[in-house]
């Protein structure tokens, strides 16, 4: 599920198991008198790294910048468990050069991150991303 937009960036957001496409919006947040919490991870995909650190989110959103900065095709996924459920969201497959944004709301846990293009996460594109309470 996702939508492409004016700026040839993808918009995503996974709220508490539910995927829903588009965009977040300050302004809309501003307007309604709420103030989410959401956290930027840069996250830069270039043979073979997802390029960020092993990520700690201290919000209950966190908004995934992703660009492909190789040359070649690459993704970005994030994967887990929702109570009994199993969820994978993922970017389309970014050409060199491309953005995309992924942004989910998720319990505290620890989910795994990777690219999922062919052998890239055997090569070393993976890593685990970890929620905490606010």
């Amino acid at each position: 599920m996702h939508r492409q937009v004016k700026n040839g960036l993808t918009g995503f957001m996974l709220l508490t198991g539910s995927v829903i496409a588009g965009t977040w919006s300050a302004s809309a947040a501003a307007q309604s008198g709420t103030t989410p919490q959401v956290q930027t991870v840069q996250v830069k995909l270039k043979e073979w790294s997802l390029g960020m650190q092993t990520a700690t989110i201290k919000a209950a959103t966190a908004r995934f910048e992703v660009e492909n900065d190789g040359q070649y095709p690459h993704a970005f996924k994030l994967e887990g468990k929702l109570g009994n459920q199993s969820f994978e969201l993922a970017t389309p497959v970014l050409r060199a050069g491309e953005k995309s944004v992924l942004i989910v709301k998720l319990p505290p846990g620890t989910y795994e991150a990777d690219c999922p293009v062919g052998d890239h996460e055997m090569r070393g594109m993976k890593n685990t991303v970890t929620f905490q309470k606010p």
